[in-house]
């Protein structure tokens, strides 16, 4: 499909008297409407990220500080960091500070920056962590949840 030159077109608009010319109404109503083609498809914002970064694994209407909140701020949250081995979930800077706080039992970081999927935080997840009970005590968290909290340590990864 080709396109009218476009000087005849902006003529329209530097000389208003060019648009009673009936043959010009045309070419203005063409501008027109590829001009309405070519945004009417813009997004606009980004009120569902997901769509486009390629999606998460957490549930719809889920999120990782939403997992955290219900299952670990109950023993790791400002307030009772003292009885949750003295980890804080709740304050600022989360995933990056599990990168440089050490596991009571390893004396390693939390999470692992090399392979932030291999880390200590989220093998405390699972059934056997390696080092002391599985988190959160007394339950766990399904696959979709261990997911979604996997995609977002690595996605907190620091840059090096």
């Amino acid at each position: 499909m080709s396109f009218p030159p476009l000087a005849p077109v902006l003529d329209l608009f530097a000389n208003p008297s060019a648009a009673r010319r009936p043959y010009r109404a045309p070419l203005a109503t063409l501008f027109a409407a590829a001009l309405l083609a070519t945004t009417a498809g813009c997004a606009g914002g980004l009120d569902e990220p997901e769509r486009f970064t390629g999606g998460s694994s957490c549930a719809p209407g889920t999120t990782a500080s939403s997992i955290l909140q219900a299952q670990c701020f109950s023993c790791h949250s400002t307030e009772t960091k003292a009885t949750g081995a003295n980890l804080d979930l709740q304050a600022a800077g989360l995933p990056g500070r599990l990168y440089t706080t050490n596991a009571q039992c390893t004396s390693k970081p939390l999470a692992d920056s090399a392979n932030p999927s291999q880390s200590f935080f989220l093998k405390k997840l699972t059934p056997s962590p390696g080092c002391g009970a599985q988190m959160p005590q007394g339950s766990s968290l399904n696959a979709a949840d261990t997911a979604c909290l996997t995609d977002w340590l690595v996605a907190g990864k620091p840059s090096p």
